[in-house]
């Protein structure tokens, strides 16, 4: 494994010697897909949607009546603009979907990692760093990043381009509820102190924490 931080090149060259003696201690792993966090995992999920559905239908109404878009009826609604509604929110919901890892990929980069994506069918994408270290807060702001800069960029949308809020409610929900697993792993991460080091898997995470190399004592001991 490779300790990564960027920006406190001699901390990560130090830490990297402590690697590569041996002087690391995993503190925990977690699979979040796995019970028992799979439960919890869903229920977040549902809330999120359910919260994203609220929220994100009342900032399309406020935009809608502060734009006041003209020819806009909401009573005109028929199944044939509900079929278009439909498909066209789901359309974006997937083009969120590449988005997301991408954000991920780039705040992996930031710090000086190598990102890898794959895809799970029909539709789970993925962004991961196969064996690379890096500090608890650098991950936490990884796991952070997708779900804070899309959510705030679809409620923008909203208010720059009001005619489109009606099929951004939906995608954005369902953006928000795939963030369940980026937000219950920061919530779990939150448990351990910031100078452990978090390693990225395809499921979940592990924790390690790195012991600082002894110095040596015969190179430092002068003979008589």
């Amino acid at each position: 494994m490779r300790v990564i931080d960027r920006f406190h090149p001699e901390q990560r060259r130090e830490l990297q010697a402590s690697l590569d003696a041996g002087l690391v201690l995993l503190r925990g792993e977690i699979s979040l897909l796995e019970p028992p966090f799979l439960y919890p995992l869903t229920l977040l999920g549902f809330l999120l949607l359910v919260v994203g559905l609220v929220g994100y239908s009342a900032l399309a109404i406020l935009a809608l009546i502060w734009r006041s878009l003209p020819g806009w009826n909401s009573g005109s609604a028929d199944l044939l603009h509900l079929l278009i509604w439909l498909v066209i929110s789901c359309l974006v919901y997937v083009a969120l979907l590449p988005l997301h890892e991408l954000l991920h990929g780039l705040v992996f980069r930031l710090w000086g990692g190598q990102p890898y994506y794959g895809i799970r069918f029909p539709v789970a994408l993925y962004c991961g760093a196969r064996e690379q270290l890096f500090r608890r807060n650098q991950y936490l702001l990884v796991g952070l990043a997708p779900c804070l800069v899309l959510t705030l960029l679809v409620a923008l949308l909203m208010f720059c381009w009001p005619a489109a809020a009606p099929y951004l409610v939906l995608a954005g929900a369902g953006h928000l509820s795939g963030c369940a697993g980026d937000l219950l792993a920061i919530w779990l991460l939150l448990r351990y102190p910031s100078h452990l080091c978090v390693e990225d898997t395809e499921m979940g995470f592990r924790v390690w924490e790195i012991f600082p190399l002894l110095p040596d004592l015969n190179s430092t001991i002068q003979p008589d």
